[in-house]
C-alpha cells in the first residue's frame, strides 16, 4: 500500500512538472512575485483558515449531541485543531487524526460506539456538502480547449450515477449490512460495532426530536469546506489576481480526492500536484499558480502545526487536572 501511495504521488508530481516545463522561463521570476504580496489579503487568508477548525468542531459537537453527549464547543474545537499536528505525528492518511480524536473523546467520557458514530457521520455530512460544491462548480467552469463538451455534462452524469448507486445501496442495504457484519465479526472490536448498531434507534430518536441538528450539521460542514476554499481564493487575491472561483472549487475538490487516494498525510504532495495541474489546464498563469498554491499549503498544512501542538498541550493539561 505504501509503495502504491508514493507511486501515485510521484506520478502526479511528474505530470505537474511536465506541464510546468514549457513555463520554466516565467517560473524563474517566482521570487519577484514576493513584491506583489498584498499584506492585508495575506492576513485575511490566514484568518479565513480558522473557520475550518470552527466548522469541524461545530459539526463534531452536533453529531455528539445526536449521540446523546453534550460536549463543550471549546473542546471539540481544540480536538479539531489537532488534525494537521496529528498527521505529522502519525503520517498515514488520516490515521493520526483518528487516533487523536478517539483518545481525547474517550477522555471526555464519550463511549467508543458514539465515537464510531461520529467517525461515520462526519464524512457523510462533509461528503454531501463537498459533492454539492463540486457539482455546482462544473456548471460555471470555463470550457477548456481540450474538451468537446461543457463540464456541466459531467455534473448531470455524476448526479445520475450517484442516484443509481444510492438506490442500489438503499435496496440492498440489508444484504450489504449482513455481509459487513460477517466480515467485521472476525475482529476484536466487533463488540463495539455491535453496541453502536444497538444504539442506532437512540440516535434516530434524538435526531427526530430535534430536526435542527441536521441543518446545523450541514451548515457547519459548509463552513468547514468554504473556509478552506476561501483560503485558496485569498491565496490568489494576495498576489492581485483571481481565477474563476468555479475553477478554484473544482481544483480544490480534486486535490482532496488525490489526497484520499494516496493516503498521504493531509494530502501532501498529491494535493499540490493536483492543484497545479488543474490550474494549468485552465490556462492560469504558471508563476501565479505556484505562488498561490505554496501560500495555500503553507497556511493549511505547515502554519497550523504550532497551534495544533498548543491544542494538544491544553487538552493533555485538562486530562491531568481531572
Amino acid at each position: 500500500m505504501r509503495t502504491i501511495r508514493w507511486l501515485i504521488i510521484l506520478v502526479l508530481i511528474a505530470i505537474a512538472l511536465w506541464r510546468l516545463a514549457p513555463e520554466i522561463s516565467s517560473i524563474s521570476s517566482l521570487i519577484k512575485y514576493i513584491d506583489k504580496v498584498q499584506t492585508p489579503w495575506l492576513i485575511l487568508t490566514v484568518v479565513s483558515q480558522a473557520g475550518q477548525y470552527f466548522g469541524s468542531g461545530w459539526l463534531s459537537q452536533v453529531l455528539l449531541k445526536i449521540a446523546g453527549y453534550r460536549i463543550n464547543l471549546k473542546n471539540t474545537f481544540l480536538i479539531s485543531c489537532l488534525n494537521v499536528f496529528a498527521a505529522h505525528i502519525l503520517p498515514v492518511g488520516d490515521a493520526g487524526m483518528i487516533a487523536a480524536t478517539f483518545y481525547f473523546y474517550r477522555k471526555l467520557g464519550v463511549q467508543t460506539g458514539s465515537i464510531i458514530f461520529l467517525a461515520l457521520l462526519w464524512p457523510i455530512f462533509g461528503g454531501v456538502v463537498l459533492l454539492s460544491l463540486f457539482l455546482s462548480s462544473l456548471f460555471y467552469l470555463p470550457k477548456p480547449p481540450t474538451l468537446s463538451f461543457h463540464p456541466s455534462f459531467i455534473t448531470l452524469t455524476t448526479a445520475s450515477v450517484a442516484t443509481i448507486i444510492g438506490l442500489i445501496l438503499f435496496w440492498g442495504r440489508k444484504t450489504i449490512l449482513n455481509k459487513l457484519i460477517l466480515f467485521v465479526a472476525r475482529f476484536s472490536f466487533f463488540e463495539e460495532i455491535r453496541r453502536f448498531k444497538n444504539n442506532l434507534p437512540i440516535y434516530k430518536k434524538n435526531l427526530s426530536h430535534n430536526k435542527l441538528y441536521a441543518a446545523e450539521g450541514l451548515l457547519s460542514a459548509f463552513i468547514y469546506y468554504l473556509s478552506n476554499i476561501a483560503t485558496l481564493v485569498l491565496s490568489f487575491v494576495t498576489f492581485g489576481n483571481l481565477p474563476p472561483v468555479s475553477v478554484i472549487i473544482f481544483a480544490y475538490t480534486l486535490s482532496l480526492v488525490a489526497g484520499w487516494i494516496t493516503f498521504a498525510p493531509a494530502g501532501i504532495g498529491a494535493a499540490e500536484a493536483t492543484l497545479i495541474l488543474v490550474f494549468l489546464h485552465f490556462n492560469i498563469d504558471a508563476t501565479l499558480t505556484i505562488a498561490a498554491v505554496l501560500v495555500f499549503r503553507l497556511i493549511t498544512f505547515w502554519l497550523p502545526i504550532p497551534f495544533g501542538a498548543l491544542a494538544f498541550k491544553i487538552l493533555m493539561k485538562k486530562d491531568k487536572s481531572k
